[in-house]
């Protein structure tokens, strides 16, 4: 199992109850979505986060759609690193500290700046499963994105006293992750190629057509594209294609070759292939089951949907 998995989604409809295994924590980039829980409903906006611990179910009813970065982490491992990186308990505000989290719902407000910074983290995190990382080097690459993660959000947990006046910390240099994938209309260059690829991503992108379109050598493009995004344009192509054919693998009865073609892969099995690298099953499979192949948690009412990611 995975100790972190960061998928990036968007949604029009509402989801099925579901009780997930590992811990869940959804960020609102953009629209806004209703996430009922135990304790109630609460509305998310961007800007905003909400955490939810292993065994504990939700839904969502986007309002009236829905981009969200959602990560999941192995309880364990969540609550064993925020310990180590958040000490003194003293220092955060009540209920806040692992130690003192019950696995209830967790909303938190890191603010829209927090949240566009850690973009490119989670990008990051979410390509860690493909085959280009042997597993010691993306357990490492895990730790070390998680750590820059908590580095920026850390304020968010502070007393109101410590909290005031802290700014937002910047993602290190030290790094090939670097920088944030704020308003596309703020970044030049890249922010108008993040819009084309967003906005076009049917149409068969080159990395010399895209650079061609945004004023700039390809060299230059690519360079760009590793500091704001983590990824080359194509890998962000990519992620950005496979976002959407999942969307319409869950919300539409549209075949996996006419979903695949709509978001711009002539062949339907390279839509499947990378669809099974993220998910483990098939579109197909996926369909039929979203989250096939776990048992019910114990306490769950009717009609729960358990999962695992």
């Amino acid at each position: 199992m995975a100790l972190l998995i960061a998928i990036e989604s968007t949604r029009t409809l509402p989801t099925n109850r579901v009780v997930f295994h590992d811990a869940k924590i959804m960020h609102v980039m953009e629209g806004a979505v209703e996430v009922e829980t135990t304790t109630g409903v609460l509305t998310l906006t961007p800007g905003t986060s909400l955490a939810v611990g292993a065994g504990r179910w939700c839904l969502m009813r986007p309002r009236p759609h829905v981009r969200v970065w959602t990560v999941y982490a192995d309880e364990s491992f969540l609550r064993t690193q925020m310990a180590l990186l958040l000490p003194d308990r003293a220092r955060l505000q009540q209920g806040l500290h692992p130690d003192e989290w019950d696995g209830g719902p967790l909303p938190l407000t890191p603010g829209m700046a927090r949240l566009q910074s850690l973009e490119p983290l989670w990008r990051q995190m979410s390509v860690l499963r493909d085959d280009t990382h042997v597993p010691e080097v993306a357990a490492a690459r895990t730790v070390e994105l998680f750590a820059r993660w908590v580095s920026i959000v850390a304020p968010t947990f502070l007393t109101p006293e410590l909290e005031d006046g802290t700014p937002v910390p910047t993602v290190p240099m030290l790094s090939p992750v670097r920088g944030r994938l704020t308003d596309t209309a703020t970044l030049g260059h890249v922010g108008r190629a993040v819009r084309l690829l967003r906005e076009r991503m049917h149409e068969p992108w080159t990395v010399a057509a895209l650079s061609q379109s945004v004023a700039l050598s390809r060299a230059h493009l690519t360079r760009l594209f590793a500091v704001h995004t983590g990824i080359s344009p194509i890998r962000f192509l990519t992620e950005v294609r496979l976002t959407e054919f999942t969307r319409l693998i869950e919300e539409t009865e549209l075949s996996v070759a006419h979903a695949a073609q709509t978001v711009g892969w002539a062949d339907p099995r390279i839509a499947s292939a990378w669809f099974s690298q993220r998910f483990g099953i098939t579109p197909s499979q996926y369909r039929l089951n979203p989250h096939p192949h776990y048992a019910d948690l114990e306490g769950c009412d009717q009609g729960t949907v358990t999962a695992s990611n």
